[in-house]
């Protein structure tokens, strides 16, 4: 494949023909030398105005979106919706389950196309751009149903003559229509990131953005910031850039269906795909997916199994708990945003602006994840280390390949939450411990992710040669907001999915499970059937490790509080033997 022309395009860094003016990363603010309590008051006067102008200055501030949250706290009427109890959840934890007429207003206002708007905007118009989303292929038809609706990334490749593989990532240019401190940016930033429960989806941004005028929709022309990369043989990331970019979206694409084409599987696969130009850049990009993982996790990245189940709700009547699979497909997305996101933050470092980065700390809570290994007879070094805890996963993984999701999910808790913080130039920072990683941050989902939309308007300085949009204080204050609003949106995730696997489990009251042990609580026990793949409590402590097998009996739900009651079954199985009481 050719390479792509974008020789006009201008250079990642600011230009070097005279030396250039330093980029104002932030203004650092100096309290004056005087009494204590006046120091004290003058460091934090502009922390205040930062949070005002952001619209972080307290959960909610605004009229509008405390009615709302007061509206639906005011309904304790009993409730079985899923929908109802969503939104009574989303008010308990300070986020309006709704857009206020004031922010209706203004989005719906917006009509305008994006077309450039700075002359460093590069026309790519040209080039083959797929994206790889959710959504379902009718074979009959063709077409995408349940399909994502706000597209953030689009990808293309080629291969260079030193068999390195060039890979652009697009990321849609949500800045261009949502400017830093409007009433669109204030909605965004308070709520954080979209929410997806199972039965409703509450929008970071509204759908006429965040489905309309910012999705990379297939067959639109649209304004994106660019991540170019290339693949060595080895896996290795070079010769990153960022920069501006137009484009169009020639293929929307859904998981599954991109997955029976990469691998060559009996199910439906993406008619798009039988344009040749379009079957060579899936695969293209599907081989630098696979030679970063394979670096990645020599490096010791984390191949963590996900233990995440999604309800399949049809009606308001719950079908079942569909378990998160990782595909190939997935793989092709995962790991080439994970190198878009690592290009970023080394162009930002080396051009000497902050950035919002995404750490996960170095385990303090080391010594029982080495404590645990020795439960599997295997021996962890004294000093965290990645490498050597995903041999010890993909040793349990081998052995007993059952109990290795509960083994992950054990393993995650003990590593600890990721977290934002604020990446100044020149300063030392932690990484990530997951993914080995030093520079990492989130920088693909401006739709769907605040931290991603303000590190997408640095990047647009950067590209620009303008100074860095955010004050030291607005970084500071946006990275311990987005951090509880994180926790949050888990609590309202996890709550609305125990009522949606309570409403699945209703109908089966009294009858018998295969299950794991999942987690030992101070209340009771924690198990994980095999099928139904939903989660619920034995109400007292039971013996035993991570992933051990036990039949559990169901005996009651409140589909409300998201409740599920099991008791030890008479009837136990022990390698792979049922044994009657």
């Amino acid at each position: 494949m050719t390479s792509p022309n974008i020789s006009n395009r201008p250079p990642a860094r600011l230009p070097q023909t005279a030396k250039p003016k330093a980029p104002k990363r932030f203004q650092e603010s100096e309290a004056p030398k005087s009494d204590f309590w006046k120091d004290q008051l003058a460091a934090f006067r502009p922390v205040v105005v930062a949070r005002e102008e952001l619209g972080i200055a307290d959960t909610v501030n605004s009229k509008e979106a405390g009615e709302i949250i007061e509206a639906a706290l005011q309904d304790t009427s009993p409730t079985e919706d899923l929908a109802k109890i969503a939104d009574r959840v989303m008010a308990k934890n300070g986020m309006a389950p709704g857009f206020s007429e004031t922010v209706n207003k203004a989005a719906t206002a917006i009509t305008q196309a994006q077309t450039p708007d700075h002359d460093c905007v590069v026309d790519l118009l040209h080039l083959p751009f797929i994206s790889t989303d959710n959504g379902d292929l009718n074979p009959a038809t063709g077409e995408l149903e349940n399909a994502s609706q706000d597209i953030d990334q689009v990808e293309y490749a080629d291969r260079l003559p030193n068999d390195n593989i060039r890979v652009l990532v697009g990321i849609a240019d949500v800045d261009s229509l949502v400017k830093k401190g409007d009433i669109l940016d204030k909605q965004a930033m308070r709520q954080g990131a979209t929410v997806y429960t199972d039965d409703k989806i509450y929008p970071m941004l509204h759908p006429n953005l965040s489905e309309n005028h910012t999705s990379l929709n297939e067959g639109e022309n649209r304004l994106v910031t660019m991540k170019e990369f290339q693949v060595t043989p080895e896996g290795e990331i070079t010769e990153g850039k960022i920069f501006r970019a137009f484009v169009r979206n020639r293929a929307q694409l859904a998981y599954d269906s991109t997955n029976e084409f990469l691998t060559d599987g009996s199910g439906p696969k993406p008619p798009q795909l039988k344009d040749p130009e379009l079957a060579e850049q899936i695969t293209l990009q599907n081989e630098a997916a696979q030679r970063l993982k394979q670096f990645f996790y020599g490096k010791g990245s984390l191949d963590i199994e996900s233990s995440e189940g999604r309800a399949k709700i049809e009606n308001g009547k719950v079908k079942g708990i569909n378990k998160e699979i990782q595909t190939q497909a997935k793989d092709k997305v995962k790991f080439n945003m994970m190198a878009a996101n690592m290009t970023t933050m080394r162009a930002l470092e080396e051009g000497g602006y902050p950035t919002l980065r995404r750490v996960v700390k170095t385990p303090e809570k080391w010594d029982k994840i080495v404590d645990l290994a020795k439960k599997f007879n295997f021996k962890l070094p004294s000093d965290p280390n990645s490498e050597a805890l995903n041999k010890f996963l993909e040793f349990h993984k081998k052995q007993n390949p059952g109990a290795h999701e509960e083994l992950c999910a054990n393993v995650v808790r003990l590593v600890g939450r990721g977290e934002y913080v604020v990446s100044k130039p020149g300063e030392p920072m932690e990484g990530h411990f997951c993914l080995a990683v030093h520079d990492y941050g989130h920088t693909t989902a401006p739709n769907r992710r605040g931290p991603d939309l303000v590190n997408q308007r640095i990047e647009k300085a950067m590209a620009q040669g303008d100074d860095c949009p955010y004050s030291a204080e607005e970084l500071e204050e946006l990275a311990l907001h987005f951090n509880r609003q994180e926790e949050a949106i888990k609590q309202v995730e996890r709550r609305v999915h125990r009522s949606a696997s309570a409403k699945l489990m209703k109908s089966k009251i009294g009858q018998t499970f295969d299950g794991r042990f999942h987690k030992s609580l101070p209340n009771g026990t924690l198990v994980r059937l095999q099928e139904p793949y939903v989660t619920g409590l034995i109400l007292r402590k039971i013996e035993g490790e991570v992933g051990d097998e036990m039949r559990v009996k169901l005996n009651k739900v409140d589909v409300e509080k998201g409740h599920i009651d099991f008791s030890v079954a008479k009837d136990q199985v022990v390698e792979g033997y049922v044994l009657k009481d």
